[in-house]
């Protein structure tokens, strides 16, 4: 009799594996029109956190903001992915400041230059959705209001984004508030 024990944890590892990318296809693991190919988003995350230590959501906003907002990974997908790249030694956490932030381990450091040619890649192809995004027409409301969004995330996340910076940039929201009130 075949006897199959769900829920063990070795399966559930695999099956994690498996939906985070732990089996990509071809180089880089491209498949489709997709962002990320199956397999890029640990990789991409492995070199994220060897730029500077980071917690997961900063990574969620990071990736979106790399991709122009093309591609924003859901807590649901980062937080497992994490926990894969843990599993496997190349990251671990530290608490700061009341948050998990992960750094990257020696282990995680070779990875990243044993699949440097696919890490090199993933990048250029967000580079590619971040330049595509400010390439758009200005006319074209919609991407317009896509830019400004990103621009200001950016600008509030900046570690020297004081309260002074932050109010400049609510006024400079309401100003053009006001402007494009008045059109209508």
């Amino acid at each position: 009799m075949y006897m199959h024990h769900r829920g063990c944890r070795h399966e559930r590892w695999h099956m994690k594996m498996h939906r985070m990318g732990g089996h990509r296809r071809g180089p880089g693991g491209r498949r489709g029109g997709r962002a990320l190919g199956h397999g890029d988003l640990r990789l991409l995350i492995l070199s994220l956190i060897a730029e500077t230590p980071r917690h997961g959501y900063d990574l969620i906003q990071e990736i979106e903001t790399r991709t122009g907002g093309t591609y924003k990974p859901s807590p649901g997908v980062m937080y497992p992915a994490l926990e894969i790249i843990q599993d496997l030694g190349w990251a671990e956490v530290r608490t700061e400041e009341g948050k998990k932030t992960f750094h990257i381990t020696d282990a995680g450091q070779a990875e990243l230059e044993r699949e440097a040619e696919v890490v090199d890649a993933i990048h250029a192809r967000l580079a590619d959705l971040l330049e595509a995004d400010e390439a758009a027409d200005p006319a074209d409301v919609r991407s317009a209001m896509h830019r400004l969004r990103h621009a200001v995330i950016s600008a509030v996340r900046e570690r020297e984004a004081d309260e002074a910076r932050k109010r400049r940039i609510a006024e400079i929201l309401t100003a053009a508030r006001d402007e494009i009130a008045k059109l209508g």
